[in-house]
């Protein structure tokens, strides 16, 4: 069996006057809600071996407070250009080629990661908020023999929950 946690990045702030939407940081309340959600993970016991995360500002910087909040090493975050932008397609390759840990966190956007949670899990939400966390039991022991349907849904939270 593998975990695979799903976790949108937290609010982004539209009017920074980044040139580029790869460049959007967190507002006041993403900058708030990351941490709130890394102590409800602790609070469950949720514990990534491995951060799997966009590159995109926003995601970068949910994925830090994440890490810090769960205290874990940013060692343990691999960042993946391949997630900004992703379609399903994308990411299900992304997940295919994850490393042989136990539980892994996939930290990217929509609607790509909702879709992915859709396709992986019926009992998945259709859309996950900004800073929201799915946390998947696959019925699978290698990620290479990741097929739709194969998970079991463990947890769903989200800030505003």
């Amino acid at each position: 069996m593998k975990q695979l946690t799903l976790i949108r990045h937290a609010k982004s702030d539209w009017h920074t006057g980044a040139a580029r939407d790869f460049d959007r940081p967190l507002n006041g309340r993403g900058n708030k809600a990351a941490p709130l959600m890394a102590g409800r993970m602790v609070e469950r016991g949720t514990m990534p071996d491995l951060f799997v995360s966009s590159p995109a500002r926003r995601a970068l910087e949910t994925v830090r407070l994440l890490a810090e909040g769960l205290d874990i090493d940013t060692s343990d975050i691999m960042f993946r250009e391949d997630i900004y932008e992703a379609s399903l397609a994308t990411l299900i390759e992304v997940v295919e080629q994850l490393p042989g840990l136990e539980h892994i966190a996939l930290v990217g956007h929509n609607p790509g990661l909702s879709e992915l949670g859709l396709w992986l899990c019926t009992q998945a939400p259709e859309w996950l908020p900004t800073c929201a966390v799915l946390e998947l039991e696959l019925a699978i022991d290698d990620w290479k023999a990741v097929e739709a349907g194969c998970a079991k849904r463990l947890y769903y939270d989200y800030p505003k929950k």
